[in-house]
């Protein structure tokens, strides 16, 4: 006989829980977990249940969200976290998600009624409604990666400030769509069609990654730093460091990692 699959409770309804949801609704059929959602915008959690009635129910409260749920996913606001979480009542037999990003759980359990039999922190995208991109989850947690790892792909870190490093690369995915939105409008301003210029822009970049997922550091590193002298990329390569363009990128990451690292302990 199988084993009654354990149900997910969301609390929050953003971007990211709407990722996951449809992640396990459309793409992980196979193991058709319960899923309970509630968030303070009702139309939220109902907009959810309405696109899979026969996976996602909305609750009617935080509390009986979580009283519904085996595995609890704290997806709210960051700023209402401590909030959210004290006004909740937890069973010790809970398992606890965090993807505030700049809560560790160290905090979350001193703002809990009980001590819960898991608690780890999870950085999860927004790919996941459709690809099975990265998950961090910390510390190593096998029974999470079983889970959600039919919906991504997860990404082990025992440290919480090598995952907050990796939450401060999360922040590069608007300048990356930034990136194509400026080529997407320099391709149109010299006469190509929007309809090509979206597709051609968007689809290289999409290839490209897929590239790069096949490489090791080595291979990588080659790609980036190695092109035909003379040629169209060893220019573009040329110009763009010369402006500075990828020295950018990572002196971004200093006051980005500030948010996401807060008071954690670097090592």
């Amino acid at each position: 006989m199988m084993n009654k699959l354990p149900t997910l409770g969301f609390l929050g309804c953003g971007a990211i829980t709407t990722a996951m949801v449809t992640g396990f609704c459309e793409r992980a059929g196979n193991v058709p977990y319960p899923i309970v959602v509630f968030d303070m915008k009702e139309e939220s959690s109902q907009r959810l249940q309405q696109l899979f009635p026969d996976r996602v129910t909305a609750a009617e409260s935080l509390q009986e969200c979580v009283d519904a749920a085996d595995w609890v996913i704290i997806a709210v606001w960051p700023q209402a976290g401590k909030e959210v979480i004290e006004s909740l009542r937890f069973r010790p037999a809970h398992k606890v998600i965090n993807v505030m990003f700049d809560k560790t759980v160290e905090e979350i359990k001193t703002w809990m009624n009980c001590e819960v039999d898991t608690i780890l922190h999870m950085i999860p995208g927004t790919f996941l409604a459709f690809y099975p991109g990265p998950i961090v989850q910390c510390p190593p947690t096998p029974e999470a990666a079983e889970i959600f790892g039919h919906i991504g792909e997860i990404v082990d870190v025992g440290s919480r400030y090598h995952a907050a490093i990796f939450g401060s690369i999360t922040a590069c995915f608007a300048p990356m769509f930034a990136i194509m939105d400026r080529l997407i409008d320099w391709a149109i301003s010299e006469g190509v069609p929007v309809g090509a210029s979206t597709q051609y822009v968007t689809r290289m970049f999409a290839a490209v990654c897929q590239e790069a997922c096949r490489k090791d550091r080595e291979g990588v590193h080659y790609m980036a730093t190695v092109s035909t002298p003379g040629g169209i990329n060893m220019l573009a390569l040329e110009l763009i460091e010369k402006a500075g363009g990828f020295q950018a990128w990572v002196d971004a990451m200093g006051p980005v990692l500030n948010c996401t690292a807060g008071d954690i302990p670097k090592g």
